[in-house]
């Protein structure tokens, strides 16, 4: 049977195995340039990122001085 298997880091997709084949043609490395392309994050992104971090941050001690202050 062919089960697949649980990837030693979990929650990352498991690596793609090449496809054994007869063909010369397919053996070419068209298909590797777009492998090989990295994904990069826009300024936009990093600063969405970067703003939910501070909000995230701030709320946890704001939440605390409201516990405090209503007498928790």
């Amino acid at each position: 049977m062919n089960t697949p298997q649980t990837p030693a880091k979990w929650p990352f997709p498991p690596a793609q195995q090449p496809r054994k084949s007869r063909s010369r043609q397919s053996a070419a490395p068209s298909g590797s340039a777009a492998g090989s392309k990295k994904r990069s994050l826009t300024r936009g992104a990093m600063l969405a990122d970067v703003v939910l971090v501070a909000i995230w941050g701030a709320t946890i001690p704001g939440m605390m001085w409201l516990g405090a202050a209503g007498g928790f």
